[in-house]
């Protein structure tokens, strides 16, 4: 870990990473700005425009609310022993506590959790062999301001939904996410593709993340494509509701969500400008963008 004035040093000379846009409607504005869950030390602090942005909003909104203890609660509440019987039966259990041991970490790392959650856990630790870690995810960071600032933080979903979207409603839906999270470990897809994003987003790769479908490897069957729509298109609507509900009441939002919740034609950026927002991209600055073309 650095010494405090290496910290300094790192956050004195930041640079805007990800994806930001100012959203204008009734006379004031909001952001959007595209985060990620796993990265490196130095992309943790946020560059002089997504400051400038933090300054001028008075609410942060966010997925969840990682100092809530109701959300943790829920997040860490232990898998149903019918269920976790039958994982430890079909030795998905085993397999994924194999990986664990071999991320070196310890037997008991996931003893709280679901196994779904431990398999979501497990590809996202898998960055570490590349540098990125959940250690240093920009949501937490930006969290980690409001808290220190003062401003409120709202949450834009509840913990209940974000488990059930990794663990699944039935034993044969976490059967299916399980399986899947030990085809990306076990063969490093997941890892190369967290690499992937972690990569257009520390980039701002802007043309990349409009073009997310298309090179994902996420929409080979039907099931995918389904997983895919429920991550994200279902996930934007609400988010978008309660964006523009909480904007019009004359809070200004500073909005930060996974970045690939602003990919596409039904992404963020995409829904507010339906609903008659002014949408204007500030990082990258436009200019980039038109060189990635």
């Amino acid at each position: 870990m650095p010494s405090a004035p290496e910290l300094k040093d790192i956050a004195r000379t930041a640079t805007d990473r990800g994806f930001l846009w100012q959203v204008t409607s009734d006379g004031h504005s909001s952001w959007l700005y595209g985060t990620m869950h796993v990265a490196k030390l130095n992309w943790a602090f946020p560059g002089p425009l997504i400051r400038a942005a933090l300054r001028q909003s008075d609410t942060i909104a966010v997925e969840l609310s990682l100092s809530d203890p109701a959300t943790l609660q829920v997040l860490r509440a232990k898998e149903d022993p019918a269920r976790l019987q039958h994982l430890v039966d079909t030795h998905r259990k085993a397999r994924l506590d194999e990986i664990a041991a071999q991320q070196c970490l310890p037997p008991y790392a996931f003893d709280a959790l679901a196994t779904g959650m431990e398999a979501a856990a497990l590809v996202s630790l898998s960055g570490r062999k590349d540098g990125i870690y959940p250690d240093y995810a920009i949501d937490s960071v930006i969290q980690g301001y409001a808290r220190s600032v003062h401003k409120p933080i709202v949450p834009l979903e509840t913990a209940t939904a974000q488990r059930q979207l990794l663990i699944g409603t039935t034993a044969a839906e976490e059967d299916a996410l399980i399986d899947d999270a030990l085809h990306d470990l076990s063969s490093d897809t997941g890892r190369k593709e967290l690499l992937a994003i972690a990569t257009m987003w520390a980039n701002s790769d802007l043309n990349k993340l409009e073009h997310y479908r298309e090179w994902c490897d996420c929409l080979k069957t039907a099931q995918e494509k389904a997983h895919t729509k429920a991550m994200l298109d279902d996930r934007n609507i609400e988010m978008a509701r309660k964006i523009i509900q909480m904007h019009i009441s004359g809070h200004k939002l500073f909005v930060a969500v996974g970045a690939l919740h602003m990919s596409g034609p039904n992404g963020l950026p995409a829904l507010l400008r339906k609903e008659g927002f002014k949408v204007t991209q500030i990082v990258p600055a436009p200019s980039a963008t038109a060189s990635q073309l």
